[in-house]
């Protein structure tokens, strides 16, 4: 087995990945292992290298970055039974790691992620490649896509930021037209506010917009939400950040929610698509699951 490390020196504020490659050194030379360290360029550098990397050959490849950093490392070797992949959360939202029932300082601790367990995760197969977590469509989107504008601030944290980025797109037209179907059924058809196309549960730093997702049950968790006043944004942020959507009378009216093994998505005007954290325009996506196609990596959770 050989142990890979690939950082993102873009993840986080002040470039935090590369300050773990000594302490990466050094636990790695007490347990008489000499890993590789790849300090990438880009996302599809990352994806470029894992795939040469792990050609045929038996690897732990950890993405030390954000979701955006795994999905790219996904991405390279998804499907590949050879390679276990885990993350040293260093990015702005860190939002896989909240599908486990392991405590986040775990995922920080490189000897526990040595010797870690790993457990079969799905992922979704869409347009452009894989994700890991959840593909974002409308309000949430475009909040992902404008945070980094307001993250590299002085003394603004990552929730901060994400909050100025809503705050920012509030003022903006909040509703865009969709067409989106389920396993080849028409599911909602009108004015969406946001649309996950969901294999985990939270997204910009713990928003949880799929709560009963799990990433190991074969399906999609499809949430549409209509838009709303402006008035009432307030309750959904809070409702969004409980996970307490689907229980609230009040928002059943506009959060349409179900799970699915393939969804359509298909809009008159390109919109932004975030998946895992990293933007692109569409007008048209279709998304399935695949299921088991991910060794993830657990650090325990003592």
């Amino acid at each position: 087995m050989e142990y890979i490390f690939v950082l993102n020196p873009a993840a986080g504020k002040n470039r935090a990945a590369l300050s773990l490659i000594p302490a990466i050194q050094k636990i790695c030379s007490k347990h008489k292992i000499s890993p590789q360290i790849y300090i990438s360029q880009s996302g599809d550098d990352i994806c470029e290298y894992v795939k040469n990397a792990c050609a045929g050959k038996r690897r732990r490849v950890y993405a030390v970055g954000g979701d955006g950093t795994l999905s790219c490392v996904i991405n390279g070797c998804g499907g590949n039974e050879n390679v276990r992949v885990g993350v040293i959360p260093m990015g702005t939202g860190n939002d896989f790691i909240r599908n486990f029932d392991i405590n986040p300082k775990n995922f920080f601790d490189i000897e526990k992620q040595l010797s870690g367990r790993t457990v079969k995760c799905d992922c979704i197969k869409y347009n452009s490649g894989l994700c890991v977590n959840i593909c974002n469509i409308g309000f949430d989107a475009n909040v992902a896509v404008d945070m980094p504008r307001f993250k590299h601030l002085p003394l603004v944290s990552n929730n901060m930021a994400y909050n100025m980025s809503i705050v920012y797109n509030v003022v903006k037209k909040l509703g865009r037209k969709m067409e989106i179907y389920a396993d080849g059924q028409p599911f909602y058809k009108g004015e969406v506010l946001m649309c996950a196309v969901a294999n985990g549960t939270a997204c910009g730093g713990g928003f949880r917009v799929a709560p009963i997702a799990r990433t190991d049950d074969g399906l999609i968790d499809l949430s549409v939400v209509t838009p709303p006043s402006r008035l009432k944004l307030g309750r959904f942020v809070r409702h969004f950040s409980a996970g307490s959507q689907l229980e609230d009378e009040q928002m059943k009216k506009y959060v349409h929610y179900t799970k699915c093994k393939t969804v359509k998505i298909i809009s008159p005007a390109p919109i932004n698509l975030v998946n895992d954290g990293e933007g692109e325009k569409m007008t048209e996506a279709f998304f399935e699951i695949v299921p088991g196609s991910i060794n993830f990596i657990l650090p325990g959770k003592k």
